[in-house]
């Protein structure tokens, strides 16, 4: 078959790299070319995407903001995996918002502002809040954190949406990679523990409690007559999982499937939506990753890094470094969670020593 990725990320280039085994062939949607691109059976500019769309039998995104049409016409040739009802959502995250709570999904108290100005306004009578554009805000972009002071940002809001959430006093946060297949079969990973830094996913440890995080997301599936892997992100408040924000595809916080599991999210993704078998995962050893952001993994990180038992770096092979952009990571697995964790830390500061916040763009 051919497998047809929107996007050129890492995500798209180990969506290839683990499909590899399957016999497929790849081929890659992106305006500009990235780590993907690299390793992809054919290349096409987004100018392109009918043609893109023609030659593929399926087609799925690692990457959702981007032009419309490309998903309207996959969907209309009947290639598109998952479906508009899923995707349509992620664009928008107002609308996410809205289906999650119309839908009886446990999310934090909002509100829908059409500009600026309004959400201000909504963020006062919050008090504690954050303000989200509604679209194109990922990995902490776009987001406004208003504290107990009711300090508002000093940049002018000029996007044509807006959420404004109630901020929430969380325990931890917590995250679960799930798929869903054209039959209704869902699996689940074993969920994980994520720690965030301005926004992005610094850390995260696998096995966590589930706290009703897989029933949460098999109706949420079920709701979307979902097909392929989904990630979804929660908040845990007493013991209790509130939700985020999904992803409609495989997502930074799997990444630890990569090792210590039966399946990684990318090979049990591609399996989905070509409609080959998928067991259910198994988590051999306690598995988590540490990403590498804002700087590059050179061969003196590599040797430093890879020094630690048990773990495996990855670069994407980015040519530009900033503060906040994702350049790798490192898995680690190891016999237990104290293991883990120590692991865990050696790691952070191979990369970052003491301070890693320059490099999360905070």
């Amino acid at each position: 078959m051919k497998v047809g990725i929107i996007g050129a990320g890492q995500l798209g280039w180990m969506m290839i790299t683990e499909g590899r085994k399957l016999q497929h062939q790849y081929l890659v949607l992106s305006e500009n070319p990235g780590p993907a691109s690299k390793v992809a059976d054919g290349n096409f500019s987004l100018r392109d995407y009918r043609r893109f769309v023609d030659k593929c039998d399926v087609v799925t995104p690692e990457f959702e903001h981007t032009n419309p049409s490309i998903f309207e016409y996959a969907q209309e040739q009947g290639k598109l995996l998952p479906s508009m009802d899923a995707l349509s959502l992620k664009v928008d995250r107002s609308l996410e918002k809205s289906f999650l709570a119309e839908h009886g999904f446990p999310v934090a108290k909002f509100s829908v502002a059409r500009e600026g100005a309004e959400a201000i306004k909504m963020a006062k009578a919050f008090g504690r809040s954050v303000i989200k554009a509604s679209k194109g805000g990922y990995d902490g972009k776009g987001q406004y954190y208003i504290g107990e002071t009711g300090r508002l940002p000093t940049e002018a809001l000029t996007a044509p949406g807006y959420v404004v959430e109630e901020f929430i006093e969380f325990e931890t946060e917590a995250s679960i990679i799930a798929s869903r297949d054209r039959d209704g079969v869902k699996l689940f990973h074993p969920p994980s523990l994520n720690k965030n830094l301005n926004g992005i996913l610094f850390s995260n440890e696998a096995p966590c409690e589930d706290y009703g995080m897989k029933r949460i997301t098999s109706r949420l599936m079920d709701s979307l007559g979902y097909v392929g892997v989904m990630a979804v992100e929660f908040f845990i408040v007493n013991g209790k999982a509130i939700v985020n924000e999904f992803a409609p595809r495989v997502h930074n916080s799997g990444h630890h499937t990569l090792h210590g599991s039966s399946i990684s999210q990318f090979e049990q993704h591609i399996r989905v939506i070509t409609d080959l078998p998928v067991t259910s995962p198994e988590l051999f050893r306690p598995s988590g990753i540490v990403n590498a952001v804002g700087l590059n993994v050179d061969r003196h990180l590599q040797e430093a890094v890879l020094s630690i038992p048990e773990t495996h770096s990855y670069s994407y092979g980015k040519q530009e470094t900033r503060p906040g952009r994702k350049m790798g990571h490192v898995n680690l697995t190891a016999e237990g969670l104290k293991t883990l964790r120590k692991r865990s830390a050696q790691v952070v500061n191979a990369l970052y020593g003491n301070d890693p916040s320059e490099n999360f763009g905070s």
